[in-house]
């Protein structure tokens, strides 16, 4: 039986425990000895029970299980595309407590607003974060982050839904293979010496995997990247001397594969306007 709860949160004036006034010297401001003995044996063993019931629900919720829920669900949502591999990402994660998000949208012809309510279920839950990499029927191909949520009944688990996250595309056949992570930062480096004397570059990474995008004709990878630099001789006054991080806008650090000389290349266009009052921080 899940139980529905409405979040709230108490002021610290009422948060406090209630004082015992006929309380014993040894304990002076607060409960008697035996009231907060009676307190803490509650709080130990509601503890007790949360962690009983998840070690428990730890052997129930088995991969096999999971990995065959997440494969009938892509059969009936996505009929089209082909399943190659599930492959699971973590152990299991269980809860008593479940945040819900509920946004309803309200207008007129002089007002319009989003509401966003917070609900906290209470019961138990699992969930089993796994990698599924498909097939479309275009040939290309995709790998996506999602999760298997469950709720507990009793001593068993039932199935509730498949949350779908984050999605890499991986090409079609004939796509360029994605360079390596050191060799598209190689890339990058080499094009920031290139076209921003104004700074000079003292370490970069890639903050996610890069998206895929373009045409079959002009394949394109998007990056999200943060480049720690210092700030060179010709660079404004504000920046001279200064150690600075970088942080482009998302995913507009690009590169893109170049058909003639079969090899990828950054944008450099894109390095070019990179402003330093907007993306930049001293550090």
């Amino acid at each position: 039986m899940h139980m529905r709860m409405r979040t709230r949160t108490q002021s610290p004036k009422a948060a406090r425990l209630p004082i015992n006034r006929h309380a014993d010297a040894g304990s002076r401001g607060g409960m008697s000895v035996p009231s907060f003995c009676k307190r803490l044996k509650v709080v130990l063993f509601a503890v007790s029970i949360l962690f009983a019931s998840a070690a428990q629900a730890d052997g129930l919720l088995s991969w096999p299980q999971v990995k065959r829920k997440i494969e009938d669900h892509w059969k009936t949502t996505a009929p089209r595309e082909r399943v190659l591999s599930v492959e699971r990402k973590g152990k299991p994660q269980y809860s008593a407590s479940q945040r819900v998000t509920d946004s309803a949208y309200i207008g007129s012809s002089w007002y319009s607003a989003w509401i966003t309510s917070y609900e906290t279920i209470q019961g138990s839950f699992a969930r089993q974060v796994a990698l599924v990499t498909v097939e479309r029927p275009n040939k290309s191909k995709a790998r996506f982050e999602v999760a298997a949520l469950y709720r507990g009944e009793g001593k068993s688990w039932r199935f509730d839904q498949v949350a779908i996250g984050p999605v890499t595309e991986l090409g079609a056949p004939g796509d360029p293979a994605q360079p390596a992570e050191e060799a598209a930062l190689a890339i990058f480096r080499e094009a920031w010496a290139g076209k921003r004397s104004d700074m000079e570059v003292k370490s970069m990474k890639l903050l996610a995997p890069p998206k895929l995008a373009g045409t079959p004709k002009r394949r394109v990878l998007r990056y999200r990247m943060e480049v720690s630099v210092l700030g060179t001789a010709k660079a404004s006054k504000k920046y001279r001397g200064q150690s600075l991080t970088c942080r482009p806008e998302d995913y507009s650090s690009v590169l893109i594969w170049d058909t003639k000389r079969g090899a990828w290349r950054a944008d450099e266009s894109m390095i070019q306007i990179i402003n330093k009052d907007r993306v930049c921080d001293i550090n």
